[in-house]
């Protein structure tokens, strides 16, 4: 079956599927009568070629093959073969070194393992259809994942990150149909929960009756108030073996910066005479590295010159510590702490504690902003010292406004 479509310039395109794909070809004509004709001959050679009677070459270019009744008059154009198993190397192998952050590359790759796992390495991408995509979506949300069933959200990044693959590929002339992605049904997806404080969580374990594993999510959106936050840190200046540990995560507790964030940073981010550190963005804008400039509180000054002043000869702000260096893979920026190596030593230092349910680097982050929130800080200010620009990111604490929102309310009823 083959119908017509008409652009806005008034020239015609036919469209068709064959073999289960789904092709489209300009007929470089404005009249509708020979465009007509050509759908009626493309849907005549179409029967002819299901019934055999019509053989088309294993290299053909279909579109024009069927459009001229089988009788080629120029080499036809071969169609892409490659597979999902080749992609994610040809991309990794063509795009300029530095144009993606390491992480983003390696995340990229687990999604793409995925795909090739479940539909298979040889699959070419002109032949994946829309129906093989839905599959996957409804095996993946069989999978088990770190906590449950793989999220509706993890299965969206997977399918992004091949759609942008599959977009690039396109611009490269390595497949010619667009991403088939269109009406896929995925798993509802679970907001997350807001920000809650210690108490706040044990008393819906505690009134829920809940296990740990149905307890587990609540853990993620904790964060601590700011005694907490200073027993916290006693707790790792006093227990920890790693030097860097305490005024890594004082530095963190003090700014909100991400892990990666405080890896990365160098001895000439930091001012201390202007009480500001400078903070070197990787992931805000595509094309180009951004940073943000952030104030430094007294205490935070205090601990960060005493470290500058007694860490190892380096030009990063936390260097890599190589009596606790564990095997790992090289990183980016060699020569300072990993962000897996940071996450190791502090969960090292919080286990089998009363801090055991601290979920990593994050909840300095989350403290941080809470904190600010609690305190009626303007979330414009938040917002340009943790680098939040969606209302989705703000919206997890906005509920942590309470003289704001007092007053909002108090207007309506005064």
């Amino acid at each position: 079956m083959a119908s017509l479509q008409r652009d806005p310039s008034g020239t015609f395109h036919i469209c068709f599927r064959y073999g289960g794909l789904r092709f489209k070809r300009s007929l470089k004509t404005t009249d509708q009568r020979k465009a007509s004709a050509a759908s009626v001959r493309v849907a005549e050679n179409i029967r002819l070629a299901e019934n055999g009677r019509l053989v088309l070459p294993d290299d053909a270019d279909i579109p024009t093959f069927l459009l001229s009744d089988g009788k080629v008059t120029s080499q036809p154009r071969k169609l892409s073969t490659i597979t999902l198993g080749e992609l994610f190397e040809v991309y990794q192998e063509r795009i300029p070194a530095g144009a993606l952050e390491p992480s983003t590359l390696k995340s990229a790759g687990v999604h793409m393992r995925h795909f090739v796992r479940l539909i298979g390495p040889k699959k070419t991408l002109r032949s994946l259809t829309n129906s093989e995509l839905q599959e996957y979506i409804t095996i993946r949300s069989k999978e088990k994942g770190k906590r449950g069933n793989v999220s509706g959200t993890t299965i969206r990044k997977e399918l992004a990150t091949l759609g942008s693959l599959w977009n690039w590929a396109i611009s490269q002339e390595l497949v010619e149909k667009p991403f088939p992605r269109r009406g896929l049904v995925f798993p509802k997806r679970d907001d997350k929960p807001p920000f809650q404080t210690w108490q706040q969580i044990e008393h819906q374990i505690k009134r829920g009756q809940m296990t740990v594993e149905q307890a587990d999510p609540l853990w993620d959106c904790l964060y601590l108030n700011t005694t907490e936050l200073d027993e916290l840190l006693a707790h790792i200046e006093k227990s920890s073996g790693y030097s860097f540990l305490y005024p890594m995560s004082l530095l963190a507790a003090h700014t909100g910066m991400r892990r990666s964030e405080l890896c990365r940073s160098r001895d000439t981010d930091i001012d201390l005479q202007a009480g500001t550190i400078l903070v070197q963005e990787r992931k805000r804008n595509k094309s180009s590295r951004t940073s943000r400039l952030l104030p430094i509180s007294k205490r935070l000054k205090v601990v960060l010159a005493e470290w500058l002043d007694t860490k190892p000869a380096s030009p990063f702000t936390f260097p890599e510590d190589h009596r606790y260096c564990r095997q790992r893979k090289v990183q980016d920026d060699e020569g300072c702490v990993a962000p897996d190596e940071a996450t190791h030593h502090l969960s090292m230092v919080l286990a089998n504690t009363k801090w055991k349910n601290i979920r990593g680097w994050h909840i300095f982050r989350h403290s941080f902003i809470s904190n600010c929130a609690t305190k009626g800080i303007d979330q414009r200010f938040i917002d340009t010292w943790v680098g939040h620009q969606t209302d989705e990111q703000r919206r997890r604490y906005r509920h942590l406004f309470p003289d704001s929102q007092k007053k909002a309310l108090d207007s309506v009823f005064t």
